[in-house]
């Protein structure tokens, strides 16, 4: 084998990687502020209305709203609860919702996007409302 084709090889795959990783971090910046403003102006507000409906149907619902997402938990168990997440593990970064349940011991987690393929800047009130009262059936079953 030539070395000095080995090499310019080399080069190249060095170069194309680099690009690809200035790229991929772009696109994370441009999600990660896509995700500010969801959660600022469509996520936030909607778990907010949603615990008060629920607390107007007899049903004791708190939001928080941890750094960079937005937590409905039920009052009488804090670990439980419906959770809107950036997973930067993606390429780019999307929202998901994480939903973790227990019951007695057991506990039961999932993470899920909010709905399907949707970009973020595209997911609106509909689509956060939507996927509360998917994942509060179990909650509202009890």
């Amino acid at each position: 084998m030539d070395i000095a084709l080995l090499r310019k090889s080399l080069v190249k795959a060095i170069e194309s990687a680099r690009r690809d990783a200035a790229e991929r971090r772009t696109r994370a910046d441009e999600a990660g502020r896509d995700y500010t403003r969801f959660l600022d102006q469509t996520a936030t507000p909607v778990f907010r209305a949603m615990a008060n409906a629920l607390r107007g149907e007899g049903l004791s619902f708190d939001v928080m709203t941890p750094s960079g997402g937005v937590r409905l938990v039920p009052e009488r168990a804090r670990e439980d609860g419906i959770e809107v997440v950036l997973d930067a593990s993606t390429d780019p970064p999307q929202p998901l919702v994480r939903v973790v349940r227990t019951r007695g011991s057991r506990v039961t987690q999932h993470e899920r996007p909010i709905a399907g393929p949707v970009r973020t800047d595209a997911l609106t009130e509909d689509h956060v409302a939507a996927m509360l009262l998917e994942e509060l059936r179990p909650w509202l079953e009890r």
